[in-house]
This record gives C-alpha cells, sequence and structure tokens, in this order.
C-alpha cells in the first residue's frame, strides 16, 4: 500500500512527461492538473480512516484546488516577466498556500462552495498570459524525465506523511499542494523557456477544473455511498467538466478567428 501510495506521483509525471513529447507543452500540463495523485491518495486514506474525517479531508481539498491555479498564475507571470525557476517557485508557493489556507477557512462545503470553486478556477485560468508564436514539439530526454520522477517521489512523501499525521485541514491544504505543478514547470523553464512553460500551466489550470470538480463529487458521495463509488463519480464528473471546458475553449478560438 505505501509503495502504491509514493509511485502515483512520479507516474503521473511520467505519464505528462509522455504527453509533452508527443503533444506539447499544454497537453502535459492538462494532463499535471488532474487530480491523479491526490485521488489517489484520498482513496488510500479512505480505505483506512473514518468517512466523515475523509468527507471533511475531501471537501477541504476541494476548497484549496483555487490554490494551485493562484500557484499556476503566479509562476506563469514571474517566467514570463523572466525571473528564475527559483525565484518562480518560492513565489508560487507562497501564493499558493497563502491562497489555500484563506480558502480552506472561508469556501463551504456542499454546491454553493463548489460553484466558488469552479468560478474562481475558470477566472484563474484566464488570467494565464497568452504564449507568444505557435507551439512546438520539444524532445524531452530519458534522464530528464527520470529527474522528474525523483523529485515528485521525495515530495509527494513528504506531503503524504504529513497528510497522515495531521489534522483534516492541514490534510486538505497537503492533499491539494502542487506536486506535478511544481516539478514539470522547474524542468520545463530551465530547459525549454518561458513560452513553453506558460503553455503547460495554461493547460495546467484547465485541467484543475476536473480536480476541483473531482473532490466536489468524492466528498458528496464519500459518507453513504463508500469510496469506490465516490471515486467512480469522482472521475466521471472531472472528465465531464475538462471536456466541457475544452469545447468551449475550441469554441471561442474558432469565433476569434
Amino acid at each position: 500500500m505505501l509503495l502504491l501510495k509514493l509511485a502515483a506521483a512520479p507516474a503521473v509525471v511520467w505519464l505528462a512527461s509522455q504527453a509533452g513529447r508527443r503533444w506539447g507543452h499544454r497537453v502535459a500540463g492538462l494532463i499535471g492538473g488532474f487530480p491523479l495523485i491526490a485521488a489517489p491518495l484520498v482513496l488510500f486514506i479512505a480505505l483506512e480512516a473514518p468517512g466523515d474525517f475523509v468527507g471533511e479531508v475531501a471537501w477541504l481539498t476541494m476548497a484549496a484546488a483555487p490554490g494551485v491555479a493562484v500557484h499556476c498564475v503566479v509562476f506563469a507571470w514571474f517566467a514570463h516577466a523572466g525571473f528564475h525557476w527559483s525565484l518562480c517557485l518560492a513565489a508560487a508557493w507562497t501564493a499558493c498556500v497563502a491562497a489555500a489556507v484563506l480558502l480552506t477557512g472561508l469556501i463551504p462545503h456542499g454546491f454553493i462552495g463548489f460553484a466558488l470553486v469552479l468560478g474562481i478556477g475558470l477566472a484563474l485560468t484566464a488570467a494565464i498570459p497568452r504564449p507568444r508564436g505557435r507551439a512546438s514539439l520539444t524532445a524531452i530526454p530519458d534522464f530528464e524525465i527520470a529527474v522528474r520522477m525523483a523529485a515528485a517521489l521525495a515530495l509527494a512523501a513528504v506531503i503524504m506523511f504529513g497528510a497522515q499525521t495531521l489534522g483534516a485541514r492541514a490534510s486538505g491544504v497537503l492533499l491539494g499542494f502542487p506536486i506535478t505543478a511544481s516539478v514539470l514547470p522547474v524542468f520545463t523553464l530551465h530547459l525549454h523557456g518561458a513560452e513553453a512553460t506558460i503553455r503547460l500551466l495554461s493547460g495546467f489550470s484547465t485541467g484543475l477544473l476536473g480536480f476541483g470538480t473531482y473532490f466536489f463529487a468524492f466528498a458528496s458521495l464519500i459518507e453513504e455511498h463508500g469510496a469506490w463509488l465516490a471515486a467512480a463519480a469522482g472521475v466521471a464528473a472531472c472528465v465531464t467538466t475538462v471536456s466541457s471546458v475544452l469545447r468551449f475553449q475550441s469554441w471561442r478560438r474558432g469565433m476569434a478567428a
């Protein structure tokens, strides 16, 4: 069980990196924004902890989701301004944690809270700077992917053990902490430049809309219907939300053209 928990983060980084090789940085970010790390972690917690505790953690993770979008916006603008990746990451982490702590204290459980999370997420997605020029595929060496995976594994281990020992609110913030959104932009900015990083984070912010939707569905069902049904409903809701947003974005680009 421990190995499965720890394997989730590097597996997502590997998947997103392979997608970046094939379809470009924006698709890599889109996949990275999905709850492919937090969802398995909260499912594992649900199999070991009482349903009311897990439900509280899931609601708080949903509320913290826009904090990751804040991370993406701040990182993208700092990269756009030409700052070093270390300063971009420090500023993004600071903004992310501050936003997550604030949101988990203000956003209520239930549909109203979800509507607020979705609205904030859409606004933050629109706040990412627009990349200049046309997108292009960039080779990502195997060594770079291996280092990305190792960094994700180390960060996931710290967050996972923290989530198991702290209370529900801290667990919600930690489960929503941007593991993939920290590792991928750092490597992308350092090796491929600001424009590639902005494309990556634009896709990431869109995928995060599915993140919040997943935890809304999961939290709504976990206590009465159990972990597996809640997780299945979360996946369906996540995919539906992101697909709808992508169709709308495609339609809007077509209208603008």
